[in-house]
């Protein structure tokens, strides 16, 4: 239980150079329909000069009746960030969301009417790309930045979830030790797969609310073939990396041969395909870097995360 007068939602964002953006969040959250005396706003900032302040002054002018707490975590990466806005929260439950999105004003009710109605420990939310004027036609074609969206009370796996829209119960994150969040994976990202997986071994359940929604901007400097390919190589090499963890050498080295039969056959399958549009080389070239990603993750090389 709650000690008297603290805040039921702690809502947790890490920021990192976005203030514009981060203001945008704040501006959301200020507007919830979910009483703001019933949840605390975390900001923590990953910059050292402090890049964030000017807007949390800002905020506060704004919305008096927003809590707001700032603090700033010297230790570059995600997730020293991340286990520092969980030491200061003091809610029942933890929100994260990212710092480049921004939530429609029922978010916070929504999810936690989900987490009240079900025998669940976290309950997730659609992420819906939002494209400035001038984004490319074949990117948004393609898809790359959409996300699977599931109707209300959907049970989730573990691969499916990730911290930019969620709700948790705050003692399930807190009783990780010696932090929620692996601090190994700090540059290379994945740190939230790795949490949800933790949690699913542990019994944990997760519920999708469709409703739920927030939405997520997608730079211009993002809409380029070399970041899909980058991300996805990124990404399917820390997922594979903490599939390994528990894997047989013999099975490692069977689902890299087998990546690279992926990256081969999707690479060449993708220049096919160019005659009838970018987009369509893309997904089929971003399926090859997931393939490659599994023979990487077998020599265990940490790849930087994309900020």
């Amino acid at each position: 239980m709650a000690e008297q007068n603290s805040p039921e939602v702690s809502v947790c964002i890490c920021t990192y150079k976005r203030p514009a953006l981060l203001l945008l969040l704040l501006e959301s959250l200020a507007k919830q329909t979910y009483p703001l005396t019933r949840f605390e706003v975390i900001v923590v900032d990953n910059d050292q000069s402090a890049t964030a302040r000017q807007v949390i002054m800002q905020a506060a002018q704004r919305f008096p009746a927003l809590s707001v707490r700032y603090e700033i975590e010297p230790s570059q990466g995600i997730s020293y960030a991340r286990n520092k806005s969980v030491a200061l929260a003091t809610g029942e439950l933890l929100a994260f969301i990212d710092d480049d999105e921004w939530a429609v004003s029922h978010w916070l009710s929504d999810l936690v009417a989900g987490i009240k109605n079900q025998e669940v420990v976290a309950v997730l939310g659609p992420v819906i790309p939002q494209y400035p004027e001038g984004s490319r036609a074949w990117v948004i074609k393609s898809r790359f930045f959409e996300r699977p969206r599931f109707p209300t009370g959907t049970l989730i796996g573990s691969k499916g979830c990730r911290t930019s829209n969620v709700l948790v119960k705050a003692y399930r994150v807190k009783s990780r030790q010696p932090v929620p969040f692996d601090e190994r994976l700090a540059q290379s990202g994945g740190e939230d797969y790795d949490f949800f997986k933790w949690l699913e071994a542990q019994g944990g359940k997760f519920i999708w609310c469709n409703t739920a929604e927030v939405n997520e901007e997608v730079p211009i400097r993002r809409q380029t073939l070399s970041y899909m390919l980058e991300r996805g190589l990124r990404v399917s090499t820390t997922y594979w990396q903490n599939m390994n963890r528990s894997r047989s050498k013999p099975r490692a080295i069977a689902e890299a041969i087998f990546g690279i039969g992926i990256g081969i056959g999707f690479a060449i399958f993708g220049f096919c395909l160019l005659p009838v549009g970018l987009h369509r080389t893309a997904r089929s070239w971003v399926i090859s870097a997931k393939g490659f990603g599994r023979v990487i993750a077998l020599a265990d090389t940490k790849l930087v995360g994309y900020r």
